[in-house]
């Protein structure tokens, strides 16, 4: 018994039991949450998509349910889509910018990200290891 347990292959899959449980966690509890949020009879079409009753959903039940992921899921990619808009207010790609605006949004970018200032998590770091006054 005492080498099961000092067994390397086993210290391996219980240190990814807590990895892969709190990633569990975390899917459920926003899948839970996204449950929570939506009206009464899209979950009711939900629980009845999930239990196989595809004959108790109507076409527009469904369709409604469809439109809805949809419209999730685009406001998803507008969030985590990098935002650049020109000059004349239109949204635009980096690389449908010309070459030197492309490098001068870059350029704007990388210094603004320099010039930010310590977070509050740096700070406390610094106090932390002694480097801060």
């Amino acid at each position: 018994m005492t080498a099961l347990f000092s067994s390397v292959a086993l210290q391996w899959w219980l240190r990814r039991l807590w990895d892969w449980g709190g990633m569990l966690a975390g899917w459920l509890s926003g899948l839970l949450a996204l449950y929570g949020m939506m009206p009464a009879e899209m979950q009711a079409t939900l629980l009845a998509i999930l239990g196989g009753r595809w004959g108790d959903v109507s076409l527009a039940a469904a369709g409604g349910f469809i439109v809805w992921g949809l419209t999730q899921w685009r406001s998803y990619i507008a969030t985590v889509k990098p935002q650049i808009v020109t000059e004349d207010g239109r949204q635009a790609e980096l690389r449908e910018l010309p070459r030197g605006t492309a490098n001068a949004v870059q350029e704007f970018a990388r210094t603004a990200m320099l010039g930010r200032g310590d977070t509050l998590i740096g700070k406390l770091l610094k106090l932390k290891l002694g480097q801060g006054r």
